[in-house]
């Protein structure tokens, strides 16, 4: 078994061999749970079923097994081509123990492609829910659909556009782009957290992700759908870098390196990942082909190569937080994604042949300024360091790699707001035709919270009262990135992406409310890219 790796780290020798040390007896049972003839045991399937990371012949099959009484827990799966389960393909008994938290997580493999699927698990006292999963099409593609979801804090409020997703029936699946749950130990909101504070260790960490798979509409999605997930930072910590995170405190929280092991480790076991590398956990970056008309790269902008965001650099401080692209901020050394992922990326994208070419990441990849000007002016001020705006020299070199593509399309998570943006390296210069969208070279979907955002204050509260100068805010943002052709920052939701060799079609869907549950959702705004324009227009 190869050694667990922390590519691209800058923690201590000790701190790393002393996270290492402590997970290497559970490494096995990252992977996929061990066969076995031993006898059925009693467990409950508390935390439903799920899907994950479908290709042409393969998918991840995931569940977790209550057991009865302590120690070995031995289930039965299976997988069908029918969903009365009676035209059965695979099957098998499978075992998991609390090494594992008592998760199955399986590779069936041999599958048909562009092929549906339904799977289920049983004790000897249970049966799970019956899950559908599909596969990946191969050779000539006219039409896909995605749904696209990220930043779901459970203390914010119900997953309402999670089970909007999970009643759709014509999905290939759901990309999940990170902040699958929050570290945070809100207990004042719509839910409180549980365990009742912030979570640091390994037990806390599954606590938590076992808190939200019991929620009834996040096992809908799982159920309905095969997921394909990346992290962001709070499957570990706010605003984490590759060495820390603004939200750690190693005095009263131990080590980093303790932390981020025990946070890779649950998410590997509760997340229906094919773990690229068993011996590396820190590594989620991976791609996938969808016949001829989409390939799909997921990228780690947060934890495995992301250099310590730096500090503002003006006179402002962090009192506002704005940047200017000088100084530390212009050293082509620093780097998002690290050096080894970013040479992985460029021969990705370079060996895609597919008419699309989607890239799933992280924070928002386009220029957001607070006040615009033409790059060579150096006087633009940006509105946050933590995007890929705090890495530019990294930035131009992806661009350099989306050059050659004919159709790349970045979808984006984190911001708690939906964005769709003409991406240009300059929107203030004359290489930029703000009314044509002449001279860009991609475009980007920033896809709005699950839940994050929360419901939008009212009243005269102080948060009301933000809420407003927030949204007053937006003519200016549009006046200084007229790159940026559209912005919700108001409701949750989720965007459907629908793609066919001729275009590229963004649905952004809302919620009205979080706070409650409804069955209410609308489609406030549909953005098209034609194929080989790279650029946007109204739907």
């Amino acid at each position: 078994m190869p050694p667990i790796r922390f590519a691209n780290s800058r923690l201590s020798r000790r701190d790393l061999l002393k996270a290492s040390l402590a997970i290497v007896p559970m490494l096995a049972a990252c992977t996929e749970s061990g066969k076995t003839d031993a006898p059925l045991s009693p467990a409950r399937f508390e935390h439903g079923v799920a899907s994950g990371d479908p290709t042409a012949d393969r998918v991840i099959l995931w569940t977790r097994a209550t057991p009865e009484i302590d120690g070995e827990v031995v289930i039965d799966w299976l997988l069908a081509r029918d969903p009365a389960l009676s035209d059965i393909v695979l099957q098998g008994r499978v075992r998991s123990d609390a090494a594992a938290d008592y998760t199955i997580k399986l590779d069936a493999t041999g599958l048909a492609p562009g092929t549906v699927y339904w799977y289920r698990f049983t004790s000897a006292t249970a049966t799970s829910p019956i899950g559908r999963t599909r596969t990946a099409p191969v050779g000539a593609v006219d039409h896909l659909r995605f749904a696209f979801v990220t930043c779901a804090d459970f203390s914010r409020g119900f997953y309402n556009a999670y089970r909007r997703v999970a009643e759709r029936d014509d999905l290939q699946a759901v990309v999940h782009l990170g902040d699958y749950l929050y570290e945070n130990g809100a207990q004042d909101r719509v839910r409180p957290h549980q365990p009742p504070r912030e979570i640091v260790s390994l037990a806390d960490y599954r606590e938590r992700y076992a808190q939200v798979r019991r929620d009834a509409d996040l096992q809908a999605l799982h159920g309905a759908h095969p997921m394909i997930w990346v992290w962001d930072d709070h499957e570990v910590a706010n605003n984490a870098w590759r060495d820390g995170a603004e939200a750690h405190d190693p005095a009263t929280q131990g080590t980093y390196a303790d932390r981020r092991a025990a946070a890779f480790r649950a998410a590997h076991e509760w997340l229906p990942i094919r773990t690229p590398e068993p011996g590396n956990l820190a590594r989620v970056y991976r791609a996938f082909s969808f016949g001829d008309l989409a390939d799909l790269t997921m990228i780690d902008a947060r934890h495995i190569g992301r250099d310590q965001p730096l500090p503002p650099n003006t006179v402002f401080g962090d009192g506002i937080g704005a940047f200017t692209q000088t100084g530390a901020f212009a050293d082509p050394a620093r780097q998002i994604l690290g050096a080894e992922q970013e040479v992985w990326l460029g021969r990705q994208l370079a060996a895609s042949k597919a008419r699309w070419q989607l890239l799933g990441n992280q924070v928002y990849f386009s220029p957001l300024k607070l006040l615009g000007a033409p790059r060579a002016s150096g006087l633009s001020l940006f509105v946050s360091n933590d995007k890929w705006d705090g890495y530019e020299p990294a930035r131009d070199r992806v661009l350099a790699m989306l050059d050659g593509l004919r159709n790349p399309l970045i979808l984006t998570g984190d911001a708690h707001e939906a964005y769709a943006f003409d991406v240009t390296p300059d929107p203030n210069s004359l290489s930029y035709n703000t009314l044509s969208g002449e001279g860009s070279r991609a475009v980007e979907f920033v896809v709005t919270s699950t839940t994050s955002r929360g419901d939008a204050p009212e009243g005269l509260s102080i948060s009301g009262l933000l809420e407003r100068v927030q949204t007053g805010i937006t003519p200016l943002l549009r006046l200084s990135n007229p790159h940026l052709k559209y912005l919700n920052n108001r409701l949750n939701g989720y965007l459907l992406l629908d793609l066919t060799p001729a275009r590229a079609q963004a649905e952004f869907w809302t919620v009205p409310m979080v706070s409650n549950v409804t069955d209410e959702q609308s489609l406030d705004a549909v953005w098209i890219c034609d194929d080989g324009a790279k650029r946007l227009r109204r739907g």
